[in-house]
This record gives C-alpha cells, structure tokens and sequence, in this order.
C-alpha cells in the first residue's frame, strides 16, 4: 500500500514538474493546456479576444448653404440677416401691384406677370414668394410621371435660393437650367442668405452664380481683380440685373452684355444708324440692350392683346448705379450698394460689422457720405423725386394709361381685318399665333402693324426699364425720368399711328378706358381666370409643396 501511494505521488509529481514553474508566468501543461492557479488542474483557456473598437464615423460636414449654420461664428451679421423677415407689409400679405395698377395686366398679356405681380419683400420671403405666386403655375406630377402645369424654366429660382449655386455644382449649371421650375422644388430648401455671397463658412466675398462670372469677365470687370467696394457690388448683381435666357444656351442665365468685347469700349449707335453724340448706346444704357436684342431678333413673349413682340426689363439696379458712378458722377467718392443697404454698425463690444438687414436708412450712413447729404432730407427728397416719375406715369398722357390704349387699340385694328383674338373669345396661345402669322404675311396689314407695333415695342421697354428697377427714384432718377420721357414720345407717334389706322378701318371705334380701369376687368380681357388660378396654385402647394418640399413658406 505504501508503495502504492508513493508511485501516485511520483507520477503526480512528474506531471507537475512538466508544467512551467515561472510563477510570473502561466503554467503550460505537456497537451498544449494551461494550469488553473486555482485548481492546480491543467485545462483548456479560451483564448482573450481583442477589444472590438467603434467604427470611426465621418465628420459630419456643416451645410453652409444653410444660413442658420453661420449664427455661431457670425453672430452680429445673422442676426440682421435674420431682420430681412421685418421687410414685409403689417398684414403680412404682399402688395397687390396688379391691383393697384391695373395698366400692368395689358402690358403684360400672355406673360406670368399678368397673372400675378407683387411688390418685393425682404430676402427671407424670397424662397416663399417664387413658390406661392401664380406666375410660376400649379406643376402637378400626372399619372405618368410627366409635369403638368409647368409654367417657367428652371433659371427662374436662380436669384431666390443659395441652392442654385449648390446644384450648379452638382449638376453642372446646363443641365439645371434646361428643365423645368418644379423640377428641382425638392432642392431648394434655403431662401436667400449667407451663401450667395460668401465662401462656404467664411467671411471672404465670392460669385456664386457662374453666369455671373462670365458677365463680368465679357465687361472686363472680372471680381477677383476688383476692389472690395466693387466686388460688393458684383454680389448683388447676382440678382438685381437684367438678364434674360434664349433658349440657345440650355436656357443658362444671360446678360445682355454678351455684344461688348473685354477691355474695349463697345458702341452700338451703327447697329441702329444712330447719329446722336450721347452715347446712349454704348454699355449699360437701355438704348443699347434695345438693340442688342434686336439684332437677335429676341423677344420674351408676344402680347395676347395687340400682339405686340415684347420684352420684360427685369429689374436694372445694377446698370442705374453703374450709368450713375461711371458717367454721372465719375469725380464722387467710391460707393456701391453695401455703401447704403450694409452700412456699417457696432457691436456691444465694440467690434464693426455690416448690416445684413438690407435697407435704407439715411441716419446709418458712413460720415463720409453725411458730410455732404443731410440725413434729414432724404425723405423729402425721394417724395419729390416719386412725384416726377409719377406724374411722368400716371397723368392722362403718361405711359402707363396710354400703354393700355394702344395695345386695345391695336387688337380692334386686327378685329378690324378679321385676325381674331381673345375679344373672339380664342385662348392666349391663339391669339399669340394668329398675330405672330399675320405679322409674317406679304401684305399692307402686316407692313402697318409691324410699324406701329414696333414702336409699341420700344415705348414699353424703356417704360419698363425704369419702372422695373428697384428703387431707381433713389439710384438714377435722372435715368428713370429720361426713360419714361423717351417712352411717352413715342407714345405719342404710336396712337397717332394706331389712330390712323382704325380710322382707315374701323372708323367707328371708341376707345373707352373706364373698361380697362380695375385688375377685375382686365385680367378676364387678357384671358386669365384670376379664382381658377388660385384654385391651381393651392391645390399644387398642397400636393406637392407640403408634401416632397424642404421649402418652409412663410
């Protein structure tokens, strides 16, 4: 027995002895296990398995087409951006242009702003406003995906979103351009702001809108050779331009500027045999736009009622302020539209920033600019100013009554001569076609028609290159009053001419304006119906605004 257990001990032992006797280190047994300290028992350990480590997620890169993403790092400048919402009627409807001059609707026949034209608001409404006016239609999607109801082109969001400068780059600007408005209601979630101006996150001035870019490489005004007053100004021009889209370009944004050559100083009085020594048809001047879409043969639409070639000035601010320091008052101080609408102001601690509120007001003007201009007065002063423009306007000899006149006169005229239009109760789209053919034929009609409304043609454009431009009894009066002047003289020889005219063959035809006075008459004789419009434009906000787009309508 003894030996017996003597023998287990020994081959106990031996078993031990195979096992590593570094205490510091673990104990392997002779079959690759490991010896439990605890149990003094060789089994087998499972081996540790590493630390899974998280995945490592991108950094999330800050939307700075979003201009609450810029409050944080620019405080001073948001906050004022953010007062843009403040430029807005007490009622917080906009004002009815339409409606308070009724003129427009005839001027406009056949053209969205016929349907719907209101007095601009502050930049937060921008986004808002394209969105729910009736000029841009009641897109809706149609059991096969087709759009019905699309009533504008694509390039008519780009002076109301950051987001065309995105999709530019995405998409490249062609093929954004060259589809309809709606199209991209689903990538314009952001109204006009900090974006369209600045480089992404920063406070450095840049063009976003690449038709820009090449307007003012064509003038040899390129923006990064420019002074910071100038490229400002550059900014604004983004938007506050005329500009216009042909087709020709997968309907890319244009200005008509296209005619001058870099660096050299384009006249185009030969183009039209004109002999004056004004250079009105040099640049800028409306004078030279006229004509540079009439050697284009270019026109934006024909008028339903007369069937007049028309053209829509958009809205000029750029051009009057640069008319104004380039020729005007070349010797004056540097200034550009920040100089007036950003003035400078102060912090609570002191730090000078610009105002992004963009307004006027006379008593935050630089002293460089109270020097010489008593706040005081700027008030009374624009009131005069307005009061000239309107009397140029609205008398009973204006250009805007008798605008009305001629383009009623010049449909009795087709009446007249059996060329039927909407008086015959035929849609806008027939009535444009049956003038624009009796335009073309080889006959004495056509000849006398193309005359008169040739002029009619020319007056409007002048009438609107003033009217339409923002503010221009403050930034060109002088031009505004020109303009209009110009416009009411061939006026003159237009109703002249549309009188002889009836009177060879209507003879019996009485002009009556008290038929042409409200926007209630007007727009039904333009061939709008004003509640099926609204009836339109609420149904496709609810089915496709509220529903697909990131737009937030305030």
């Amino acid at each position: 027995m003894r030996l017996q257990k003597l023998a287990i001990a020994v081959a106990v032992m031996t078993a031990l002895s195979a096992c590593s006797d570094d205490d510091d280190k673990t104990k392997t047994c002779p079959d690759g296990t490991e010896l439990d300290p605890d149990t003094n028992v060789c089994v087998v350990i499972p081996p540790v398995e590493p630390p899974v480590e998280p995945p490592v997620e991108p950094p999330v890169e800050t939307d700075f087409y979003n201009s609450d993403n810029w409050k944080e790092t620019f405080p001073d400048q948001y906050t004022t951006w953010a007062q843009t919402e403040e430029s807005n009627p007490e009622s917080g409807v906009p004002t009815d242009l339409l409606a308070a001059n009724p003129n427009l609707v005839s001027a406009w026949a056949g053209y969205g702003f016929a349907k719907d034209y209101n007095r601009a608001r502050g930049h937060h409404f921008a986004l808002t406003d394209i969105i729910k006016t009736l000029r841009t239609g009641a897109p809706l999607i149609g059991h096969d995906g087709e759009i019905v109801g699309e009533a504008m082109k694509a390039s008519c969001w780009s002076c109301k979103s950051p987001d065309v400068g995105r999709m530019f780059e995405e998409v490249g600007e062609g093929k954004f351009a060259d589809n309809g408005w709606s199209v991209w209601g689903e990538e314009m979630p952001n109204t006009i702001g900090c974006a369209d101006c600045h480089e992404l996150g920063e406070n450095t001035l840049r063009l976003s809108r690449a038709y820009t870019t090449r307007a003012m490489d064509v003038i040899d005004k390129t923006f990064t050779a420019q002074e910071h007053v100038d490229q400002a100004g550059q900014t604004c021009a983004q938007c506050h331009v005329e500009y216009y889209f042909d087709g020709n370009d997968s309907k890319k944004v244009r200005y008509p500027w296209d005619h001058w050559v870099p660096g050299v100083d384009t006249d185009y009085a030969s183009v039209v045999d004109y002999k004056g020594t004004d250079n009105l048809y040099k640049g800028f001047a409306a004078e030279a736009q006229l004509a540079f879409y009439d050697e284009k043969n270019f026109k934006d639409w024909t008028n339903a009622i007369s069937g007049a070639p028309s053209l829509k000035a958009q809205h000029p601010e750029y051009e009057n302020m640069m008319d104004r320091t380039d020729h005007m008052m070349s010797s004056h101080l540097e200034f550009s539209c920040n100089t007036c609408h950003m003035p400078k102001s102060t912090n609570s601690d002191g730090q000078e920033y610009s105002n992004h509120k963009v307004a006027f007001d006379a008593n935050k003007l630089p002293a460089t600019c109270t020097g010489c201009h008593d706040a005081d007065a700027f008030e009374s002063k624009f009131e005069k100013r307005k009061a000239s423009i309107n009397a140029l306007r609205f008398d009973a000899t204006g250009t805007d009554p008798r605008l009305t006149e001629v383009h009623f006169k010049a449909q009795a005229i087709w009446a007249a001569n059996g060329i039927e239009g909407l008086e015959a109760g035929k849609t806008i789209g027939e009535a444009k076609a049956a003038y624009e053919g009796a335009l073309t034929a080889d006959n004495e009609l056509a000849t006398e028609m193309n005359s008169l409304l040739g002029k009619v043609r020319n007056a409007q454009w002048f009438w609107d290159s003033a009217t339409a431009s923002h503010g221009i009894y403050a930034h060109n009066p002088a031009e505004a009053i020109r303009l209009l002047t110009k416009s009411n003289t061939i006026l003159d020889a237009a109703i002249i001419e549309a009188n002889a005219l009836l009177a060879k063959y209507d003879a019996d035809y009485v002009y009556d304006a008290t038929k042409y006075d409200s926007k209630a008459k007007v727009q039904p004789l333009a061939g709008l119906d004003l509640d099926a419009m609204k009836t339109s434009k609420e149904e496709f906000i609810k089915e496709r605004v509220e529903k697909d787009w990131p737009a937030e309508l305030r």
